[in-house]
């Protein structure tokens, strides 16, 4: 029997392999092409060649930090060990920020979020996806996002918190807005932000508590809600759970229970997704009118799609 051949050892060169031995730009290009900074960082422990080449890459304007991605099995989670590493993280303030995202749940304070956030601005960074636990009663929205000029685009994941917003402020440049698990019971946030955005261009709600819904917006051109709860009427006389009119709107997709739907100056709609769930089919048909008639308001569209729950009633 022949014996397996073992694979060449690596090129190595005066003790240095061949990666390694690459200019700085090219190594730079390598890290850059990793998935997320916490591999990037390990990249470090190669080599004294490495260890602080990747706070060196002059496009390398991206932080993508999760605990979730170090928390190891039976073991503890090092969270003082974390926190000082996404403040070294952050600390670079040479280089401009594209994009900083990070996943931290209930491991810290607000007060230890609010820091990060603050030196993501230090940073003039453009896109902030924070997905995180505020605590117990109302977050309070932190001034310094409102007045960030660079700030095109904001995801928040929170946990079911509730939120209040500055009244009197508006963003500068934010076009983008994503929030999950957004609780609004006794306050109109959802409307404020929008109100507060007069750029805005995307707005995408996802599990969110909302109490009602009015979407009123001279620039958005995509609104995106998915698996909202509680959307009901402003009162007796007006029938609506979710309100739109946005002259430029191109593309609108409702996914979750059904509620009544009025649509005015949706004149620039091009496509229209909405799938009510299964558990409202009874509600669906008490309400014949109403679907008939947003269903007007959208004829022009050219891609409509609606699912059984919704056809069966027009049967």
């Amino acid at each position: 029997m022949k014996k397996s051949k073992r694979g060449n050892p690596p090129n190595l060169e005066n003790g240095v392999d061949f990666i390694s031995n690459m200019p700085d730009p090219i190594l730079q290009l390598i890290l850059q092409g990793l998935p997320n900074t916490e591999e990037v960082v390990r990249t470090s422990v190669l080599s004294t060649r490495w260890r602080y080449l990747w706070t060196s890459i002059p496009y390398f304007p991206s932080l993508n930090l999760d605990c979730d991605r170090v928390v190891k099995p039976q073991k503890k989670f090092k969270r003082n060990k974390f926190k000082k590493f996404v403040s070294w993280a952050l600390a670079n303030e040479t280089v401009d920020l594209d994009s900083f995202r990070l996943r931290c749940d209930s491991y810290y304070t607000m007060s230890n979020v609010i820091n990060w956030i603050r030196a993501a601005i230090t940073r003039k960074v453009k896109s902030l996806d924070l997905k995180f636990y505020p605590g117990p009663g109302y977050m309070v929205f932190p001034d310094c996002l409102v007045t960030c000029d660079s700030l095109e685009v904001l995801r928040l994941s929170l946990h079911r918190s509730n939120l209040r917003l500055p009244s009197s402020q508006k963003f500068v440049a934010l076009r983008v807005i994503e929030l999950n698990n957004l609780w609004c019971l006794y306050l109109d946030a959802i409307a404020q932000f929008v109100r507060m955005s007069p750029l805005l261009e995307e707005l995408t709600l996802i599990d969110c508590l909302v109490n009602p819904l009015i979407i009123s917006s001279p620039k958005l051109k995509t609104l995106i809600i998915r698996n909202c709860k509680q959307i009901v009427n402003l009162d007796d006389d007006v029938s609506f759970g979710v309100k739109v009119s946005c002259p430029e709107l191109m593309l609108f997709e409702y996914i979750g229970p059904i509620c009544p739907l009025n649509f005015e100056n949706l004149d620039s709609l091009k496509k229209a997704v909405i799938l009510p769930d299964a558990m409202t089919r009874q509600k669906i048909s008490s309400n014949l009118r109403g679907i008939r008639k947003w269903l007007a308001a959208i004829s022009h569209v050219e891609s409509l799609s609606l699912n059984f729950f919704v056809i069966r009633v027009n049967t």
